[in-house]
């Protein structure tokens, strides 16, 4: 029986983590059959998402050795006008844990020199 687990992020800029307010954040999820979309949402004035339940396997599955991994990998991408793109692969959702996911934007103008790219952020196992 499958679990839930949540998500949340924050998106800022600059060292002193200034909040940004109506970035978009897309949460999707890769599958045996493709990339799912599982939600999208605007950030708030204090540049957080609501919290999202994402489906997790169940915690009794995987505690012994030799079974399966304890949580579900989704991806965020990060996006704001006039800011770097970011694309977070790799966001590890446990069952019954609130995980926070924390976004730091740059100002395109700082990195003229990436305008149209997108930062990538691999979170590994």
């Amino acid at each position: 029986m499958a679990s839930m687990g949540y998500l949340t992020a924050r998106i800022y800029t600059s060292s002193a983590q200034l909040p940004v307010r109506d970035a978009t954040v897309a949460v999707t999820q890769t599958t045996a059959t493709g990339t799912k979309q599982l939600a999208t949402r605007v950030t708030d004035e204090s540049g957080r998402i609501t919290t999202l339940g994402i489906p997790t396997p169940d915690l009794q599955e995987s505690l012994a050795p030799g079974t399966a991994v304890p949580y579900t990998t989704v991806s965020l991408t990060v996006e704001y006008p006039g800011y770097e793109r970011v694309l977070i692969q790799g966001v590890q959702v446990f069952p019954g844990i609130l995980t926070e996911q924390e976004v730091e934007l740059l100002p395109l103008e700082e990195l003229p020199q990436v305008y149209n790219m997108t930062e990538l952020i691999e979170i590994p196992s």
